[in-house]
């Protein structure tokens, strides 16, 4: 005698069958809440690891030309901030000629600032690149006080420095790295 077939010995059909976790709306869920879990622990993970204790590349050694080079920067940009503004000028040709006198005094500036170079071959090589930096922001300058004289709604260039950071964050970022805040980039053009 045979028995009724049993529902377990049946093929299973298709709502039978379990539905996959990426599919599911709970296991999009858990999914995303592992997802969230991994990334939150991860960040505290790279922070204990030690990688994210290495110094920033531009952070010098030693801190004699830092200290050396504020009180620079400081002596010209109070200088500087003395000089009639852009807001001072009378027409375009005035407003040039405040542009080349507040670049002459950061050329002064720079020579200044060469003249205290110090520290590791790394270091000099850093402090040498930042004035390089420098040159060409008193480049620029000239540059615009010479186009301003010609139109006066002559806009100011900023030279591309090929990489993916502007020349005046470039040259932001090393002062405030080494706290040389007064040798930041000017914002007195443009």
């Amino acid at each position: 005698m045979s028995s009724p077939p049993s529902t377990l010995d049946a093929p299973p059909t298709d709502t039978d069958r379990p539905t996959p976790w990426y599919r599911s709306p709970k296991g999009l869920f858990r999914a995303a809440g592992v997802g969230l879990a991994m990334s939150t622990f991860g960040v505290w993970g790279y922070a204990y690891s030690g990688q994210a204790d290495r110094p920033t590349p531009d952070l010098l050694a030693d801190i004699a030309f830092p200290a050396a080079a504020e009180p620079i920067c400081a002596t010209a940009s109070a200088e500087i901030a003395a000089m009639p503004q852009a807001l001072d000028a009378t027409d375009n040709i005035d407003r040039a000629g405040q542009v080349r006198a507040s670049t002459a005094r950061f050329e002064q500036m720079i020579d200044e600032l060469e003249a205290v170079m110090s520290g590791t071959p790394r270091d000099l090589a850093i402090e040498r690149a930042w004035l390089d930096d420098w040159r060409v922001v008193v480049a620029d300058r000239y540059r615009y006080a010479d186009a301003v004289t010609e139109n006066p709604a002559a806009p100011f260039y900023m030279t591309d420095t090929g990489v993916n950071e502007r020349l005046d964050r470039r040259v932001t970022r090393l002062a405030t790295t080494n706290q040389m805040l007064s040798c930041s980039y000017p914002e007195d053009v443009g």
